[in-house]
């Protein structure tokens, strides 16, 4: 089986096999047959994207007669029918698999939109006396097999999504709280070592839920706002500093954008108003945040610049918004925006070409 990579990857590669065939160091059957263990990815399929957005709106109809006439309806007669437009579906996607993979994946989708939507209309129907975060916990639980089935990324990025919004249990009244996250995790990060192909964009939304966990969690236990930060913080700059080994990208760039919405946020003092020394908290902080800042920028880290320009403009819109004539701010404004771009443009073309070198 061939391994898919990027475009510009496969690029790369290929201009470096004609290298080392060029000098001597292989020849041309070798060369030939390295490369053709590679792939190049192909841009976003035309006729998937169809069929998933032609799966959105025919479960967006269902959903849509069945509300449309949900008091005519007894609530055995809504849950009967919810239930067979479910297994219609997923009987539908079984049959097509194997002729129409494409096709069969929308059905697939349908089943699982009309899965996730019953949920709510079954539970407003029986008046059942849960929150709302259960029903996103339970979509979650029930698309991750179809998930782990298909080898699917969308639905497992979705399931990821529904139990961020779960974790937010923590703002319920009473609630038990986001525990289940605990069993639901480790399932996540092992399908998609050991089933889903190691996908940038799953490890991504992971690192978001288990952050969304850690927060919701202090929250429930009625941790200081400040601590939650700094640990998030914490979190963000250690996967910036130690990229996960086979998400090098994903991780700098999530653990940046973690550390650095973070950082700034502890660059205001309401941020450290739980906290005896919060007049000068926020100084010392800061400090510390821009000598960190200079350490990334030293190192040509893209998302740094971003930080960097943003921090700017945080102090920029706080120190001036107050006294500054309102169009002369805008005008600033958008001079500093426009060379921050500049900025960021000409690192990213500095390290391209230092890369191609």
């Amino acid at each position: 089986m061939k391994r898919k990579i990027s475009k510009p990857e496969y690029a790369f590669l290929k201009k470096e096999f004609t290298f080392l065939e060029q000098q001597g160091k292989l020849d041309s059957k070798n060369a030939q047959d390295l490369l053709a263990l590679y792939e190049p990815k192909g841009a976003a399929n035309f006729v998937r994207l169809l069929l998933v957005f032609g799966a959105i709106l025919v479960g967006a109809g269902i959903l849509s007669f069945i509300a449309g006439n949900w008091n005519a309806l007894t609530p055995y007669a809504k849950f009967g029918l919810i239930l067979i437009s479910f297994i219609l579906s997923y009987i539908a996607g079984y049959k097509l698999e194997q002729n129409y993979e494409k096709t069969s994946r929308s059905m697939y989708y349908i089943g699982a939109a009309i899965y996730g939507a019953g949920i709510f209309l079954i539970g407003q129907s029986f008046h059942l006396d849960h929150a709302v975060y259960t029903d996103f916990l339970l979509w979650a639980v029930g698309i991750l097999p179809l998930a782990y089935y298909l080898k699917d990324q969308l639905l497992a990025v979705f399931a990821s999504v529904f139990l961020i919004i779960y974790s937010f249990t923590a703002f319920e009244t009473g609630g038990f709280g986001p525990y289940w996250l605990l069993l639901l995790l480790p399932i996540l990060f092992w399908m998609n070592e050991k089933r889903l192909g190691r996908k940038g964009s799953i490890f991504v939304m992971l690192v978001l839920l288990t952050t969304a966990f850690i927060v919701n969690s202090l929250e429930v236990w009625h941790v200081d706002e400040w601590i939650s930060m700094l640990i998030i913080f914490a979190v963000g700059l250690l996967l910036a500093l130690f990229p996960v080994r086979h998400y090098a990208a994903e991780s700098s760039w999530v653990g940046s954008v973690l550390f650095g919405a973070t950082g700034i946020m502890l660059t205001f003092p309401f941020s450290w108003r739980e906290l005896p020394l919060e007049n000068i908290a926020p100084y010392l902080f800061t400090a510390l945040f821009i000598v960190l800042l200079i350490y990334f920028l030293r190192k040509d880290s893209l998302p740094a610049i971003l930080i960097t320009c943003a921090l700017i403009y945080r102090y920029y819109a706080d120190i001036t918004y107050d006294f500054m004539p309102k169009s002369l701010f805008f005008i600033v404004g958008g001079l500093l925006l426009i060379g921050f771009g500049f900025w960021f443009e000409k690192s990213r073309r500095e390290t391209v070409k230092r890369y191609e070198e």
